[in-house]
């Protein structure tokens, strides 16, 4: 059983759901202006999403993004003609991984006991066979 399946079955993992329902349900969001037209949407101290300012000729809209795990990349939501409106849309998308690690889902975690154990093990294959 992988260290991620454990999680999956963990009371820590229900603890955070629940938690991340209770955030999901307060509606206390901080939009914090990053200037040059963006903004970041918080909720409980933990980022929601993105907007972005659009400007199409005279017309301007907003564009709407949930987080990602890559920084660059997003989960777009749509456009809208209204800052509010955007906010609204961020607010009422569930966050997919709320509270949680994304390193143990989507990679290979280890703790540092278990990076050391495997540095000293292949330490010890390279002096196998050694004499001296």
């Amino acid at each position: 059983m992988t260290k991620f399946d454990e999680w999956q079955e963990s009371k820590r993992r229900a603890e955070a759901d629940a938690h991340a329902a209770a955030a999901a349900h307060d509606v206390q969001a901080t939009l914090t202006d990053l200037g040059l037209g963006m903004w970041l949407v918080t909720v409980a101290g933990v980022n929601r999403g993105t907007i972005t300012q659009i400007t199409v000729g005279e017309e301007t809209r907003y564009a709407a993004r949930l987080r990602h795990f890559n920084p660059g990349q997003g989960v777009q939501i749509g456009e809208y003609w209204e800052l509010d409106k955007a906010v609204e849309a961020i607010l009422a998308e569930a966050p997919k991984l709320p509270g949680r690690d994304p390193f143990e889902q989507l990679t290979n975690y280890a703790t540092r006991e278990q990076m050391r154990e495997r540095t000293e093990r292949a330490r010890l294959r390279r002096r196998a066979g050694r004499y001296g």
